[in-house]
């Protein structure tokens, strides 16, 4: 009965959070297995959840008095950093989520990496370049690339313009 239930809440889930990138100026940004040396992503708004099977997380909130907290789980150490708003989270089967704000998760010496960030925002990409296959992203509607050995910025969603007066 759980298992149908839980099927039946996929059911749902899923089509919602297809239909969540059409929303005015929100983008897509994904990662799927990569080998990284190191990954930083940045959304000023929007949601991003993820895992990796081995690596480092920094997980930096952007915006410490919103009450919103990121979600991590599964690291085999967890470090404090002089500055309160930086975590690291260090080991395998990392697993992390956030949403509603805006955050900078980085992601160094991984493997296995899976990561969708929808909203706006942008990325900082290396991948392993000791790696056979270090995996693919994807930006928007777009088609997988390769994950790019040479550091690469891509962004995601409608940047907000900014105007001086």
């Amino acid at each position: 009965m759980r298992l149908i239930l839980t099927l039946l809440c996929s059911l749902l889930v899923v089509p919602a959070a297809l239909a969540a990138p059409s929303a005015a100026g929100d983008g897509v940004f994904e990662l799927k297995d990569v080998d990284a040396s190191r990954v930083t992503i940045t959304g000023t708004r929007g949601a991003i959840w993820g895992q990796l099977d081995t690596g480092t997380l920094r997980v930096t909130d952007l915006n410490p008095d919103d009450a919103l907290a990121p979600q991590v789980s599964g690291a085999e150490y967890t470090q404090s950093t002089p500055d309160p708003s930086v975590k690291l989270y260090i080991g395998k089967n990392i697993h992390f989520r956030f949403s509603g704000g805006r955050y900078r998760f980085t992601i160094t010496n991984a493997t296995g990496v899976d990561v969708t960030a929808v909203g706006v925002g942008q990325a900082w990409l290396t991948g392993d370049p000791y790696s056979f296959d270090p995996g693919t992203y994807a930006i928007d509607d777009g088609k997988w690339q390769p994950m790019p050995l040479v550091k690469k910025f891509v962004t995601f969603g409608v940047q907000p313009v900014v105007t001086t007066p």
